[in-house]
């Protein structure tokens, strides 16, 4: 049986992507934790081989496909990717950015670009609001940090709010991705099928969960079933797409990147006897 080695995020939001996975790990399945960064740097180097990875990894890395039907994505406010100031957003000189994700990273770069018309300098931090603020203007925290840690700042920004504003469209901050030779049509209904049952199980997870985040139930059910959106239909892929486009604009992505889908027929007939 073909061994998968599978990368899982340390994050509230993949929860339902993964919890049935862990629960009952697939034959043939070995699963790790790291941070999106450290997950894309995985699946290059061979050492994994399906990942839940932050968008702008997927696009800019070569050689990975986008799993279908499947997105940590949000259509307005999504809570935990916060741009946290001392200053207006058009007066920022220098932004702190948090180390364990491109996407976020990049869409703050865009969004204080295009909507601000501000290109700060931005440095990389470990996500400390405390010594982050003690060395730019603003902060960039993502993930369980932004939920659980945030610093009491005058101006706080919402970037999934700030991109639909600008886009009308959803955000898609991260996708399963995996190496086109090590993926296949199981894998793909693994993880749809985890999806499903960790969709009707949010109840469940909301109680393991918010006492570890120190958070009440009631935010964290909400950011699980109001806030996150878990497809990957036409309209997140349109938002995908445009942000691809906006980071290519900005020279933060190459002209050659693109959002591959994984298709089962194309990968089978790459594939070697």
């Amino acid at each position: 049986m073909k061994r998968t080695v599978l990368g899982c995020l340390p994050y509230l939001n993949v929860r339902p992507l993964i919890r049935s996975i862990e629960r009952d790990v697939p034959p043939g399945y070995e699963l790790i934790y790291t941070v999106p960064s450290d997950l894309a740097r995985r699946l290059e180097n061979g050492t994994c081989d399906i990942a839940a990875v932050s968008s702008f990894e997927a696009l800019r890395s070569t050689g990975l496909v986008i799993v279908p039907g499947i997105s940590i994505a949000t259509d307005g406010p999504v809570t935990s990717v916060m741009l946290f100031s001392n200053a207006p957003f058009g007066q920022i000189r220098r932004v702190a950015l948090d180390t364990s994700s491109l996407t976020g990273a990049a869409l703050t770069r865009v969004i204080l670009a295009d909507v601000y018309g501000n290109a700060p300098e931005f440095v990389r931090a470990d996500p400390s609001p405390d010594a982050m603020l003690q060395q730019a203007d603003a902060c960039l925290l993502i993930g369980n940090n932004a939920m659980t840690i945030a610093p009491d700042t005058p101006f706080v920004l919402d970037l999934g709010e700030a991109w639909k504003s600008l886009t009308g469209l959803p955000f898609v901050f991260a996708v399963w991705a995996a190496r086109r030779s090590a993926v296949d049509e199981r894998d793909v209904r693994i993880l749809l099928d985890a999806r499903s049952a960790g969709l009707r199980e949010i109840d469940a997870i909301t109680a393991e969960t918010a006492p570890e985040m120190g958070l009440p139930e009631s935010v964290v059910r909400a950011y699980l079933s109001e806030i996150m959106v878990y497809d990957l239909g036409e309209r997140e892929l349109a938002g995908l797409s445009e942000y691809l486009r906006r980071c290519q604009a900005h020279g933060l992505l190459p002209p050659e990147a693109r959002a591959e889908l994984f298709h089962p027929a194309v990968s089978s007939q790459n594939r070697q006897p």
